[in-house]
């Protein structure tokens, strides 16, 4: 398998180093390009803390697509790049395989428990530590499998040889591709087949609706102290929220996220996605 292969290759092969970060102690990553029928070029590039790693690889990854005459689409690639947070960066290798149409990101950390709903709008696995990182709304994977299947490809999560994850994203041009995605990932009946219905809610109602989805359950002192509000302001906009039917209030007075503001957070969050 190409994956083993890699493995393979890694421990025989010096890798090169990028300039600029690579000299500061911080995130290292292995990047692999493959050619057609040849050698793969393997670079260490480096990074000096999570907020500047995503940044980075995300560019270097797109850059070498591109040469290569890949279509992944750098939405794709920076969120499944953004995702490693949850492995710490551990034995991360990026490989750039099919002409620049697969991007496979493998890493050495505790995994993915629930595979099958690591693609879902509002699963996240983020720590109190990463979310001062990250977006941290459990969207990362979604929107990448969304930039994805918007060119007729796909995300797939599996569990790496000897612990951690392997997230591939594939991209192509023929029906094969696109036929094999629908047989594997049959995509669920929506709830709305004309899109979610329009709500009448500002841009930060919009994020304190994600904010619920993110934590939970939550009072106005939590969405405050997110969205740097005011307490009085909180309480409104959850007001509105529950009053369009986007949140529900539990027996202690806290929201939580309903059926149909979970698919306004997904229809909010695919927006996102060029």
């Amino acid at each position: 398998m190409m994956r083993g292969a890699l493995n393979s290759l890694l421990g025989m092969m010096h890798a090169q180093r990028t300039l600029g970060e690579t000299d500061q102690a911080g995130i290292d990553v292995r990047i692999a390009v493959y050619p057609s029928g040849g050698t793969p070029e393997i670079t260490e590039v480096s990074a000096a803390n999570p907020g500047s790693a995503t940044q980075k690889f995300t560019r270097f990854v797109t850059e070498k697509v591109r040469e290569a005459g890949g279509g992944v689409p750098e939405e794709a690639i920076r969120e499944v790049v953004e995702n490693l947070i949850h492995a710490g960066y551990r034995g991360v290798v990026i490989s750039i395989l099919e002409e620049g149409n697969v991007v496979r990101v493998s890493d050495k950390g505790p995994g993915v428990e629930s595979k099958s709903r690591a693609m879902e709008f509002g699963f996240s696995g983020a720590t109190p530590e990463t979310l001062g990182e990250i977006r941290g709304v459990g969207a990362g994977l979604g929107i990448a499998r969304a930039a994805a299947e918007k060119v007729g490809g796909s995300v797939t999560i599996e569990d790496n040889i000897g612990g951690g994850t392997v997230a591939t994203v594939s991209v192509a041009g023929d029906e094969r591709v696109v036929e094999e995605r629908e047989a594997s990932e049959p995509s669920p009946q929506r709830r709305y087949p004309d899109g979610v219905p329009r709500m009448n809610i500002s841009e930060r109602q919009q994020k304190a609706l994600i904010t619920v989805l993110e934590c939970g359950e939550v009072g106005p002192s939590t969405v405050a102290d997110r969205l740097e509000i005011s307490v009085s302001t909180a309480y409104r906009d959850l007001s509105v929220l529950e009053e369009h039917g986007l949140v529900m209030a539990d027996e202690s007075g806290k929201r939580l996220i309903s059926p149909l503001g979970r698919d306004l957070v997904e229809s909010i969050i695919n927006a996102w996605v060029k």
